[in-house]
C-alpha cells in the first residue's frame, strides 16, 4: 500500500529498522530461515509493536510496516510452537492488519484493501467469556499469506473437556500480565483479591471466628468461591486434582509458586457434571508455564511499613524447546517474618502472644518435560514439590492458655501422561497423578505442655479420555468428549480420626452441538450452540451419584452472546465428617435446659451414614464485545445455587437443646432401654460427667448431635466484568472493573427460619469491587487498583451494630526492557504498594468476643496495613 509523504516513508523505515536490528542479532543461515518446521515463540502480552519486535527476533524475519499502523494496538502475546506465518497471524488477530511476503525473510504489514476481509482477522461472533480475545485460526487450508496452512493445536480450557471449545459457563482468566501488574508475590494473596473469592476458610491471617468454618490451623491458603467453604470449590493444577491439606478438604495453593503460573482460570458455576465432587461453587485451575525458551531470575524484598512481615522471595526459571519437545524447570524460595499484635495500634489490647500473620519459609520446585515420540503420540511429566515451615502464636484471652504452633509441611504432585492424535482429527489422552500433603504440627502451651499432631492426605488417580468431531451438522461439526477414570483418596492423623480411605470410579461425557452456524447475514440469529454434559461417580463409601448439565449460547448479532446454564453438583462428605471420633457423654439434663430432674445422653462426632451435599445451579448472562469498539469486553452473569443437605452438627446452641423446641427433631425424650443400649453400642467412648453413676432409669433425654445432612442454603447474585483498552497521547491504557453482589440465606435445620448470612460478621460481604487502570508507554507501566468491600452488620453484639465499608488502593510501577542486545536486555523492575494509604480495617467489636483485642473481621479485612515490595527480574 503506497504512502505519499516523506514523513510516512520515515515511519516505515523506523518500523523496518527496529524489527530488522533484533532479527539480525539472531539471524541463522539462510537454509534455516527457509525451513518450514514450527518454531518456539515466547512473546508476552503488551503493545502490538513490542510483540512484533519480539516476533522478528524469534522468527529471524524482517518486518516492514508503518509504525502508525500499530500505534495504540495491543497483543495478547504468544507462547508455544507455531509456523512463522501462523504465529504472525495470531499476533495480528483482531487488529485488522494483514501481511504479504516481500521475499523469504521480509514481511510487509498493511491494511486490507477496501472490501476484502483480512484472513488474519476472521469474523468471530462469539466473544470469549474470559474477557480476552482468543487468537483466530487461519482460514481452512490457507494462512494469512495465502500459503499452505500450518496445523493449529486446539487448546482445552477449564469448563469444557472439548478441545477448542469455549465454555458457555462464566469463566474468568487471570493472565500472566495481570499477575505481574497485581504486585502480589504469593498465590493465595492473588486469588483472595478476586471479588468472587471469600477470605474465610483455611487461610493466613484468619483469627478465631468461633464458628469453626474459618481457621488458620496450618497457615495454608485455600480457595473459597462464594464463601461456601474451600471444600465446595474444586482446585486443580494443570487440570488435575491435588491432595487436600490437614482437616480441610481443600488443597493448599501456597505450595504453587506464583512465578511458575502462566494463568489462572476461574469457572464460577457448578461443574460436577464435568469434574465431579466439590465443584459446587466452581472450579479454579492453575495452569503453569510449559513451552518456554530462555530463562529468568527474580528477587523480591518487601515489608509492612508499620513493622513486621518482612518478605524475601527468590525465583529462577529456565526452559528449552526443541523439535518435538520441551523442558522447563522452576525454583522458588520465600521467607516471611511474623507480624505480632503489639506491632499494630489497633490490636494493642490483644494478648501479646498473638500473631496477626504467621511467619513462614517455603521452597517450591516445579518441572515440566515433554517429548513427541512419533507424529501421533507424545509424552509429558509435570512435577511439583513444596516444603514449608510456618509458625504462629495463639492466646484467645489474657486469662487463657497461650500456645505456640510450629508446622512442617511437605507436598508433592507428579502427573505423567500420554497424548495421542487419532484418525479423523480425534485426540486421546491417558493421564495419571500422585499427590500427597503431609503436615506435622507441634504445639507448646504456656503451661509447658507439649503436643504433636500429624495429618496425611494422599490422592492417586488415572484417567483416559478422547474427543473429536462425531458427525457433521448443518450448523457445523458436533464435537464430543468421553472419558473414564479412577482415584484413591486417603487420610490419616493421630488426632480424633483413624486412617480412612475411599475409592471413586467415574465416567463422563460432553457434547457441543452447533444448532445454527455463525453468519452475519441473519440479523437476530447469528449463531446458536448447545452444550450437554453428564458424569456418573461411584464411591465405595456412600454409593453412586450422577450429575447433568445443559448450556446454551445464543448470538443475536456479531459481538453479543447471551448464555445460560443449568446443572446439578455435589460435594462428598469429608473424612473428618464421616469418621471423626464418635463420643457418647452423660450430663445432668439441667445443663441443657431440661425442665425435669434426670440426666441426658449426648451423642456427637462423625457419622459414616452421611450422604453427599447436593446443589442445583443455574446462570444467565451475556458477553458483549462490539466490533465497533475494539478492546471493550463486558460480561455480566446472574447466578443462583440451591444448596441442600449441607452437613452440620444440628444443635447450634447446646445449652438450650432441651428447652428450645426447634431442636426437638434431634432429641429423643425418655428413651427406651433398647435405644440407650443402641447408643452405647454405637461408640467406643462413653464418658460420664453427671456426678453420679450411669442409670438408664435416670436418663430423660438422648440428644443426637452427630454430623447430619440438615442445612440448606440459597446463594444468588451478580458478577460484572468490564475491560477496555485505548490509546493515550503517550502509550495506551488498560482499564478494568470486576464486581460481585452476593446474597446467601441459610436454614440451619428444618425447624428454624432462614437467616441472611451475607453482610454479617465472619461471612462474605454483600458487595466486592476491584477496578483499576494500567498506563503503558515505552517499557514503563503504572497500575492503580481500587478495592472495595461493602459495610457489614456485627451480629455478635446486642443490639447488632454496623461495621463500616473498607476501601483500599494498590499501586504498581514497573519498567521492562525487551530481550535484545546490551547488559540491560530483559531487565524488569517493579515497585508494588498494597494498601497505599495504610487504611485500617473497620472496627467490629463482636470479633473481639472470640479473640480478645482483635476487633475486626479477619475473614474480609486485614490489619497488615501498607505493604511495599520491590521486585527485580532478568530475562535472558
Amino acid at each position: 500500500m503506497p504512502l505519499n509523504s516523506s514523513l510516512s516513508s520515515r515511519r516505515i523505515w523506523v518500523g523496518a529498522v527496529s524489527a530488522s536490528v533484533l532479527a539480525a542479532l539472531m539471524a541463522p543461515p539462510a537454509a534455516a530461515i527457509a525451513a518450514p518446521s514450527a518454531s518456539a515463540f515466547n512473546i508476552g502480552p503488551g503493545s502490538l509493536e513490542a510483540a512484533l519486535l519480539s516476533y522478528a527476533a524469534q522468527a529471524h524475519r524482517q518486518l516492514l510496516y508503518d509504525t502508525g499502523l500499530v500505534a495504540g494496538l495491543k497483543s495478547e502475546g504468544l507462547k508455544g510452537r507455531y509456523g512463522q506465518d501462523e504465529a504472525l497471524s495470531r499476533l495480528l488477530s483482531g487488529s485488522g492488519i494483514v501481511f504479504d511476503h516481500g521475499r523469504a525473510d521480509v514481511v510487509v504489514l498493511k491494511r486490507p484493501t477496501l472490501g476484502a476481509q483480512a484472513a488474519s482477522d476472521p469474523a468471530d461472533p462469539s466473544p470469549d467469556p474470559a474477557g480476552a480475545s482468543a487468537p483466530a485460526a487461519p482460514v481452512e487450508g490457507q494462512t494469512s499469506s495465502g500459503g499452505p496452512a500450518t496445523e493449529v493445536e486446539e487448546v482445552q480450557v477449564t469448563g469444557s473437556h472439548i478441545r477448542g471449545a469455549r465454555p458457555i459457563a462464566p469463566i474468568q482468566t487471570v493472565t500472566r500480565e495481570d499477575i505481574d501488574a497485581s504486585g502480589y508475590s504469593q498465590t493465595g494473596d492473588l486469588v483472595r483479591s478476586l471479588p468472587e473469592v471469600y477470605g474465610g476458610g483455611q487461610n493466613p491471617g484468619v483469627m478465631n471466628t468461633g464458628g469453626g468454618s474459618s481457621s488458620n490451623l496450618t497457615n495454608a491458603s485455600t480457595v473459597n468461591l462464594r464463601g461456601l467453604g474451600p471444600d465446595a470449590t474444586l482446585t486443580l493444577l494443570n487440570g488435575h486434582r491435588l491432595a487436600d491439606d490437614a482437616l480441610a478438604q481443600a488443597p493448599d495453593i501456597s505450595s504453587i509458586p506464583l512465578a511458575a503460573v502462566d494463568h489462572v482460570e476461574v469457572v464460577t458455576d457448578g461443574a460436577s457434571a464435568l469434574y465431579g465432587s466439590d465443584a459446587v461453587a466452581g472450579v479454579v485451575n492453575f495452569v503453569l508455564r510449559k513451552d518456554y525458551d530462555g530463562g529468568e531470575t527474580s528477587a523480591t524484598v518487601g515489608g509492612a511499613t508499620q513493622g513486621g512481615g518482612f518478605e524475601t522471595d527468590y525465583n529462577a526459571l529456565g526452559g528449552k524447546t526443541w523439535s518435538g519437545g520441551h523442558a522447563l524447570f522452576s525454583a522458588e524460595y520465600l521467607h516471611q517474618d511474623t507480624i505480632f499484635v503489639d506491632q499494630r495500634a489497633n490490636t494493642a489490647a490483644a494478648p501479646a502472644d498473638n500473631t496477626l500473620l504467621g511467619g513462614q519459609n517455603r521452597l517450591s520446585l516445579f518441572s515440566d518435560v515433554g517429548q513427541d515420540f512419533a507424529p501421533w503420540v507424545s509424552a509429558h511429566v509435570d512435577a511439583l514439590y513444596s516444603q514449608r515451615q510456618a509458625g504462629q502464636d495463639v492466646q484467645l484471652s489474657s486469662a487463657s492458655t497461650a500456645y505456640t504452633y510450629d508446622l512442617q509441611n511437605n507436598f508433592y504432585f507428579v502427573n505423567p501422561g500420554l497424548d495421542f492424535k487419532l484418525p479423523a482429527g480425534w485426540t486421546a489422552a491417558l493421564d495419571g497423578s500422585v499427590s500427597q500433603s503431609a503436615d506435622d504440627l507441634s504445639d507448646l502451651s504456656s503451661a509447658g505442655a507439649k503436643g504433636d499432631t500429624y495429618y496425611r492426605n494422599a490422592l492417586d488417580s488415572i484417567e483416559a479420555n478422547a474427543g473429536g468431531a462425531l458427525v457433521s451438522l448443518p450448523g457445523g461439526p458436533l464435537k464430543v468428549a468421553l472419558g473414564a477414570g479412577y482415584r484413591h483418596e486417603s487420610f490419616d492423623t493421630n488426632q480424633v480420626i483413624a486412617n480412612a480411605t475411599q475409592d471413586v470410579a467415574y465416567v463422563f461425557g460432553e457434547a457441543l452441538v452447533p444448532l445454527v452456524a455463525p453468519s452475519n447475514d441473519r440479523f437476530g440469529l447469528n449463531a446458536l450452540d448447545l452444550s450437554l454434559a453428564g458424569r456418573i461417580e461411584h464411591y465405595n463409601v456412600f454409593g453412586t451419584t450422577s450429575n447433568p448439565k445443559i448450556a446454551l449460547r445464543y448470538v443475536p448479532i456479531e459481538g453479543l452472546a447471551l448464555r445460560g446454564t443449568w446443572g446439578t453438583s455435589f460435594k462428598a462428605p469429608t473424612f473428618y465428617q464421616l469418621y471423626t471420633q464418635h463420643n457418647l457423654e452423660y450430663f445432668s439434663a439441667a445443663l441443657f435446659g431440661g425442665p425435669t430432674p434426670g440426666n441426658a445422653l449426648v451423642n456427637f462426632g462423625g457419622n459414616p451414614d452421611l450422604k453427599p451435599e447436593r446443589a442445583t445451579s443455574w446462570t444467565a448472562g451475556l458477553d458483549w464485545s462490539p466490533p465497533q469498539v475494539r478492546g471493550l469486553v463486558v460480561s455480566a452473569t446472574y447466578f443462583n445455587i440451591d444448596y441442600t443437605g449441607r452437613i452440620a452438627s444440628p444443635i447450634s446452641s447446646p445449652l438450650t437443646a432441651l428447652s428450645n423446641p426447634i431442636f426437638a427433631p434431634f432429641v429423643i425424650k425418655n428413651p427406651t432401654a433398647a435405644q440407650e443400649a443402641a447408643a452405647l453400642a454405637s461408640t467406643p467412648i462413653f464418658e460420664n460427667f453427671s456426678g453420679g453413676p450411669y442409670s438408664p432409669a435416670q436418663t430423660v433425654a438422648l440428644i443426637e448431635d452427630v454430623f447430619t445432612n440438615v442445612t440448606a442454603q440459597n446463594i444468588s447474585g451478580v458478577d460484572l466484568s468490564i475491560k477496555t483498552s485505548f490509546a493515550a497521547p503517550r502509550g495506551f491504557i488498560d482499564a478494568f472493573a470486576n464486581a460481585t453482589w452476593l446474597d446467601i440465606t441459610q436454614q440451619t435445620i428444618p425447624t428454624v427460619p432462614a437467616i441472611r448470612l451475607t453482610g454479617t460478621l465472619f461471612n462474605p460481604p454483600t458487595a466486592r469491587l476491584r477496578s483499576g487502570l494500567t498506563w503503558t508507554y515505552a517499557g514503563f507501566s503504572a497500575t492503580g487498583v481500587l478495592n472495595y468491600i461493602s459495610s457489614e452488620t456485627d451480629t455478635n453484639v446486642s443490639p447488632a451494630a454496623p461495621i463500616g465499608s473498607w476501601t483500599t488502593m494498590d499501586l504498581t510501577l514497573a519498567y521492562r526492557r525487551q530481550v535484545g542486545p546490551g547488559p540491560l536486555s530483559g531487565l524488569e523492575a517493579s515497585l508494588a504498594i498494597t494498601n497505599l494509604f495504610d487504611r485500617a480495617p473497620p472496627v467490629a467489636k463482636g470479633a473481639a468476643l472470640q479473640a480478645q483485642g482483635i476487633d475486626f473481621d479477619s475473614t474480609n479485612t486485614s490489619d497488615i496495613g501498607r505493604f511495599v515490595a520491590l521486585t527485580v527480574r532478568k530475562r535472558f
